[in-house]
């Protein structure tokens, strides 16, 4: 599910946070994607920001398609969503689900008759089933994106976050 509210937030960042902290204290596997979409950030300054937010809804409606109804896409900055698939403890399952999401995100899209091509770059984590520490996940799912994006457009790059404290 994703709410409609929280796709255009002024501060995306701070509701995922408190999504991420609430997965983690659950202690269940799940895996999450950081989608990044390059060359969304010039949507706005060329089309205009009810554009851009039209093409928000259409970018998180793609990628609701292939989750099930019990995961989450929400946004996480101006050009990138997280998104929260709950059960996913492997790497190819993850990748598979990621493969995916870009084809998907990568079709174009047309919003008040202007056609959008985008490409997406996703960063992948594991969550351990025993962890809280919700930001050394952001961290490693931050370093997944970072690598995919230099790899260059509509990869993937995966991480698994091992138990380990802050002072690591």
């Amino acid at each position: 599910m994703f709410d409609a509210d929280d796709l255009l937030e002024s501060d995306p960042r701070r509701r995922f946070e408190q999504i991420l902290l609430a997965r983690c204290r659950a202690g269940k596997p799940f895996a999450l994607m950081l989608v990044n979409l390059e060359g969304f950030a010039d949507v706005s300054a060329r089309f205009g920001t009810d554009i851009a937010a039209l093409l928000v809804y259409e970018i998180a409606s793609r990628l609701r398609e292939k989750l099930d109804e019990n995961d989450l896409v929400t946004r996480r900055g101006p050009s990138e969503f997280a998104v929260f698939v709950h059960g996913i403890d492997n790497m190819e399952s993850a990748n598979r689900l990621a493969m995916e999401l870009i084809d998907r995100l990568e079709s174009p899209a047309t919003v008040s008759g202007t056609r959008f091509r985008l490409s997406a770059s996703i960063g992948i984590t594991l969550s351990p089933r025993q962890s809280g520490e919700w930001r050394l996940l952001l961290q490693d799912a931050d370093e997944a994106v970072q690598d995919a994006k230099t790899q260059g457009r509509g990869r993937i790059s995966v991480t698994f976050a091992a138990p380990r404290t802050e002072e690591q």
